[in-house]
């Protein structure tokens, strides 16, 4: 069995002109952990770097990405967390003073399409960059795409490997891994981490499953400069914006006493953003908020000022931790919830890791601010890390009864495309999985019982012991939806065809909330109140009552949605439905076509609108006009204007309605022309 070699830094530091064929770095010695990276280099091995953030993890997978291309003649692929990480470090390795600028670099995320201009790039290109999802997508397509240059992949570089235990996420990264090293069995695996308590483990499941190689594993506390860590406690008890005040309080006293440095302030929602930058302001400081929301110019030009000196505090949500260089003398993590779901530690470790910047600060500081009630607990957790587990596993139910809805899910995008013919080919998949290694105990059980009800649900067929994808299954791999859900909603919206209850609105939302994959989450008092009489008439309608509360609460919200109600403690879902609904009318217009042959292609558009505008049916006509929301339609609907046609014949009385500018107006009554 290939074994587990444990490293730690040198004191024996290399000096980098030793290394100029690989190299033009602008520091005379390489660091402690990047001076262990050269004895590797003639080995055919996997390696784990787990160091401290800021330790030079990057540096060293440039080297050995160098060395493969250099003198190994092979092809090397970096596997970024997010896209934008991703287009960060194209952008870094295509400058011209960069020592990957004689390189063929290329970019393969969901932002650019495969044409064969493409296609032809990654087959020429020296290093590709990609997320996992990508990754994945790519093996899985590898027959169909007839992607060859994956099996030229000599060294992948999988940068925040700790994001194999993210829900939604993790998964796809396990399997894009086992997936690669099947289609380029020769592939050495490079893991970068800063937070990996369980990273021996990790080590032995890239050896002994992953890759049939010896794994080299380089542990160290070594940090540019050292973290200090600072917990503030802070009231927790009253209403929201009370609490969020006095978190604000105390971020503002840290910046009070340190007005000379610069600041990363970590958020965990929008909402407390946009309040914490405009307190910021009100307080004389210069502040931007970082977020998704903000296009690529905006977003790129924050970063810009900050880094060059000209932005004293940038606000920020999680995203800006992961790997984007953007450190800061001082970094201020506003709780460790997010709602009432605690914030995950790699998570709160990650934010941390912004603070100090080499060269420039002798240390950094992280203020974690922690509730009173519960500030021990927090300590404690925080100090504790968090193991990486097996994302496959993720399931719905308990005992006997559970339902792996991540492994079913790709076992079925696996059958679909192929890869997956019969259970020798499943047991030979499912055991080079983190899942299998950290469930040794379960052996091939659970693989074959999520094949069983596979099976059972019809989102696959045995033919003669050979597996085949039906409809349910080609939908949940198309549309990257769990199987379980996709058969649940063909047989929900049976029954509302089937009975005839295509108009009741109650009928639908809990058709819509009524899936496998039940959304989880608690209930707050508030959302139980306003949900009471929805559940009372849920009750009615169905005679016995059959559904969880978690079902009632998205149903209420489908509700409100659909029927233009203010959903009170429930509009937050509400928001988020909004978001989620045309993918799932998507799924159900593919059932329809696909399996069902419902031939409801409209009413699953106009379900679509309803659900997007939240309003009722009558209101539709003068929603689908250029800005024209729910708020105007209704003011339109009451004065007597009612469809685009009265907009276009009525522009005086549309002015007076609306009390808008003119040049307005002018545009409204030219969309609903357009329409018309």
């Amino acid at each position: 069995m290939p074994p587990v070699k444990n490293l730690t830094d040198q004191n024996d530091l290399v000096p980098t002109e030793q290394y100029p064929s690989y190299a033009n770095f602008p520091f005379e010695n390489f660091n402690p952990v990047q001076s262990r990276i050269f004895e590797l280099f003639d080995k055919d091995c996997n390696v784990i770097v787990a160091a401290k953030t800021s330790a030079g993890k990057t540096i060293c997978s440039e080297m050995i990405m160098a060395h493969e291309i250099r003198e190994r003649g092979g092809k090397a692929m970096f596997l970024a967390p997010l896209k934008a990480l991703a287009k960060e470090k194209i952008d870094d390795w295509t400058d011209p003073n960069h020592h990957f600028a004689d390189c063929n670099l290329s970019i393969c995320t969901g932002d650019y399409r495969l044409t064969a201009a493409r296609k032809k790039e990654l087959e020429n290109s020296d290093i590709v960059l990609m997320t996992s999802e990508m990754l994945n997508s790519r093996c899985r397509n590898n027959k169909s795409e007839n992607n060859e240059w994956l099996k030229d992949i000599g060294t992948l570089v999988v940068d925040e490997s700790h994001l194999l235990t993210v829900p939604g996420r993790g998964d796809h990264l396990e399997v894009g891994l086992m997936n690669l090293t099947q289609v380029a069995p020769n592939a050495r695996v490079v893991f970068l981490s800063a937070t990996m308590p369980n990273v021996g483990e990790i080590a032995e499941w890239i050896s002994y499953q992953l890759t049939g190689k010896e794994t080299y594993l380089i542990e160290s506390e070594y940090r540019p400069c050292p973290l200090g860590v600072h917990y503030e406690s802070y009231i927790s008890q009253g209403k929201y914006e009370s609490i969020e005040e006095e978190k604000l309080n105390s971020a503002l006293n840290i910046i009070n006493d340190y007005k000379e440095d610069k600041f990363i302030v970590f958020v965990h929602t929008k909402r407390t953003g946009h309040m914490v930058k405009k307190a910021l302001e009100k307080a004389g400081y210069e502040a931007e908020f970082h977020n998704a929301d903000l296009d690529k110019n905006k977003r790129h030009s924050v970063e810009k000022k900050f880094r060059e000196g000209n932005l004293q505090i940038i606000v920020a949500t999680s995203t800006l931790a992961w790997g984007l260089n953007m450190p800061a003398r001082r970094v201020i993590i506003l709780g460790v919830h997010r709602g009432m779901q605690e914030v995950a530690t790699y998570d709160i470790w990650q934010m941390a890791g912004r603070a100090g910047r080499p060269g420039y600060d002798p240390r950094g500081d992280v203020y974690i601010l922690l509730p009173h009630n519960n500030e021990e607990k927090h300590r404690s957790r925080l100090k504790a890390h968090q193991k990486i587990e097996s994302r496959l596993l993720e399931h719905v139910g308990n005992g006997k009864k559970a339902k792996y809805k991540t492994l079913a899910f790709h076992l079925v995008s696996e059958i679909h495309h192929g890869s997956i013919k019969n259970k020798k080919d499943l047991h030979k998949w499912y055991e080079k999985s983190l899942a299998s290694f950290q469930a040794k105990d379960l052996d091939d059980q659970i693989a074959d019982s999520t094949i069983d009800m596979l099976l059972k649900c019809r989102a696959i067929k045995e033919d003669n012991g050979i597996y085949k994808a039906t409809a349910i299954g080609t939908v949940a791999s198309l549309f990257y939806f769990s199987p379980f859900d996709v058969a649940d909603l063909r047989r929900n919206f049976k029954d509302v065809f089937d009975g005839g209850y295509e108009d009741n609105d109650l009928r639908v939302a809990m058709a819509l909330a009524n899936v496998e994959n039940a959304r989880a989450g608690i209930i707050s008092n508030a959302e139980k109140k306003d949900m009471a009489g929805f559940k009372s008439m849920v009750q009615k309608s169905y005679g016995r009552f059959q559904f969880k509360d978690p079902e009632i609460k998205f149903g209420y919200a489908y509700y409100c949605l659909m029927n233009g109600i203010h959903g009170g403690s429930i509009s937050g879902v509400s928001k988020t439905l909004q978001w989620d609904a045309p993918r799932m009318i998507q799924v159900l217009q593919a059932i329809d076509q696909m399996n069902c042959k419902w031939n409801k292609k409209d009413w699953f558009k106009t379900l679509s609108l309803r659900i997007n505008y939240g309003v009722k049916p009558h209101l539709l006509s003068l929603c689908g006009i250029a800005n024209i929301g729910k708020v105007r339609a209704e003011k339109l609907w009451k004065a007597g204007i009612k469809n685009a046609k009265d907009v276009s014949s009525n522009q005086g009385k549309v002015q007076s309605i609306l009390n808008m500018k003119k040049e307005s107006i002018d545009k409204i009554c030219q969309s609903a022309k357009d329409i018309t």
